[in-house]
């Protein structure tokens, strides 16, 4: 019988696919903070009405990465004079990317090119990321039919 060997194993194919989650993370986060500092620049010169009213977000809970948008809408407090802000999350639908209407429905007129080219970078990412979990189950699938085959080659 000739051993073949792999140039990596199993664990190290997981291990490199587990450190690119983290990797895509650092990605998106400096995508998103240049998003957000785009935001306060622009906001700080414009009128209460004209302020911009898309943030994106990221966040890695364990392997599970998240990248979505949220609008914030301003609520009349009965007889006061100031408003409440109230942060909505946008529901992305089916695949990886935000439909254009979604965004450019909630957003002002001067961050719509802005926040579209923020969610064109976006979705790819969540498209690498989606790939790199479907292969890590795929991988962990693999792995359990391997051991359960030696184990029955050892029964």
């Amino acid at each position: 019988m000739t051993t073949h060997h792999p140039l990596m194993t199993m664990a190290e194919v997981q291990e490199s696919l587990e450190r690119r989650i983290p990797e895509l993370e650092a990605e998106a986060q400096e995508i998103a903070d240049d998003h957000w500092r785009y935001h306060f620049r622009s906001n700080a010169m414009l009128p209460a009405r004209e302020k911009f009213r898309l943030n994106v977000w990221v966040r890695r809970r364990q392997m599970s990465l998240e990248i979505f948008w949220t609008h914030f809408v301003f609520i009349k407090r009965g007889a006061s004079n100031k408003s409440a802000v109230r942060s909505k999350y946008i529901p992305k639908g089916s695949g990886h990317k935000y439909r254009t209407r979604s965004l450019t429905l909630r957003a002002k007129n001067l961050e719509i090119e802005k926040a579209l080219e923020v969610e064109d970078k976006m979705a790819k990412i969540r498209s690498e990321y989606n790939d790199v979990k479907q292969a890590l189950k795929a991988l962990k699938r693999a792995q359990q039919k391997a051991a359960q085959r030696t184990a029955m080659d050892l029964a």
